[in-house]
């Protein structure tokens, strides 16, 4: 009688946890989008944003490791601009039981004001029907990284400003972050009309 009392006890609390991580990824990402498309609007008024769903399967438990001389690349831009990174880490995510990497960087030489800053410029095969042409990028935070553990939130996934409007310099993200895996995600492609 025991075992019958305790197993439903279980099950009930795992679902009560479960809930609960729900109802805060999406609330805190609501309130984050929130912020982003505020700020978004600031600058781009006429522009109409759109976003996937809130998907807790994009939001990824991963591993990284860090390089051991971490190499700086010039990346090219939308503009003219060529835009120097660091390497910061390579992180291993997977999406329905597939292994994929992604390499996270830092600006060269990191600004004051970016200190903390981990840049994640990628591109997956939605892209150009459903997200942006020319990629996405994804913000994160030096202590995100712990211990070899992170969370990759691709909720987050958001677009640079040429998706909006000509004339900035926008990195173009490198190959080796280009995905096989679709990342049904983030931002999707601005909508056209109010």
């Amino acid at each position: 009688m025991k075992k019958i009392v305790s197993i439903p006890f279980f099950l009930f609390m795992f679902v009560l946890i479960e809930n609960g991580f729900c109802q805060d990824f999406e609330s805190e990402l609501a309130a984050h989008r929130e912020k982003y498309k505020t700020e978004t609007k600031g600058r781009f008024p006429d522009q109409v944003q759109d976003f996937y769903e809130a998907k807790a399967k994009f939001r990824i438990a991963a591993t990284y490791k860090k390089p051991r001389k971490s190499k700086t690349i010039s990346v090219p831009t939308s503009g003219v601009k060529i835009k120097d990174y660091t390497e910061y880490a390579l992180v291993t995510f997977e999406v329905d039981g597939q292994k994929h990497k992604i390499m996270t960087y830092r600006q060269s030489p990191v600004l004051p004001l970016y200190k903390n800053l981990v840049f994640v410029p990628f591109k997956d095969p939605t892209a150009p029907n459903e997200t942006y042409g020319g990629g996405r990028y994804m913000d994160m935070d030096v202590n995100d990284f712990k211990d070899g553990k992170v969370i990759m939130d691709f909720n987050k996934a958001y677009n640079p400003y040429c998706a909006f409007s000509d004339g900035w310099n926008c990195p173009i993200p490198p190959k080796e972050n280009h995905l096989k895996v679709r990342i049904e995600a983030g931002e999707k492609v601005p909508l056209t009309g109010h």
